[in-house]
């Protein structure tokens, strides 16, 4: 079963600013939004090019995908695009993949967008794609919302920096290592 999932945002910055936390830092995703706790850039030699990173492992918080190792298959600086695929995925999906793209309006002003597409097989993949479009459409409107308190003030939005206040006060901060999501003490 195949599901698509688009959205767009005008944001408050230079689309140069905002393709520098889409595209350059790509697995950075972790600093700014909420939907992903922890990011780490994957190992490996770049397959596409001028790609800053091969790809990235996002910590989730999901159950069902509590990591997701993604793979950008394409990129291009001076369009402001690029496109990834989860590589390592729950058995129940065949396809996540996801192209963003960052278009000027003016000087400073830009646009966001994103077209997802998610593909399920099996009994349980038709039954938890639909619970994961729901998840991703609300995940989605806070993701755009998190990148554009981002680049408009440069700090993480108050959502999330609420959770890594509350991944601080416990003495634990998420991390993403080698493909394995951990929960490292913090030295503070």
């Amino acid at each position: 079963m195949g599901m698509k999932l688009s959205n767009k945002e005008e944001i408050i910055a230079p689309a140069e600013a905002v393709w520098d936390v889409i595209g350059r830092r790509f697995d950075k995703i972790g600093e700014w939004a909420t939907a992903v706790p922890a990011s780490a850039a994957i190992s490996g030699s770049l397959t596409v090019d001028e790609a800053p990173v091969a790809g990235r492992i996002c910590q989730t918080g999901i159950r069902v995908a509590p990591s997701v190792t993604e793979a950008i298959v394409a990129y291009d600086d001076s369009t402001r695009s690029l496109t990834y695929e989860a590589v390592e995925k729950p058995g129940f999906l065949s396809v996540a993949r996801n192209r963003w793209t960052v278009t000027p309006v003016d000087q400073r002003r830009s646009t966001v967008s994103y077209d997802a597409v998610l593909t399920t097989r099996g009994v349980f993949g038709r039954l938890a794609g639909w619970w994961m479009l729901i998840l991703l459409r609300h995940a989605g409107r806070q993701l755009l919302a998190d990148l554009a308190h981002y680049v408009e003030h440069g700090v993480p939005s108050p959502r999330k920096q609420a959770q890594l206040d509350r991944a601080t006060r416990r003495g634990r901060r998420p991390t993403v290592r080698a493909g394995l999501t951990t929960t490292g003490r913090t030295d503070h």
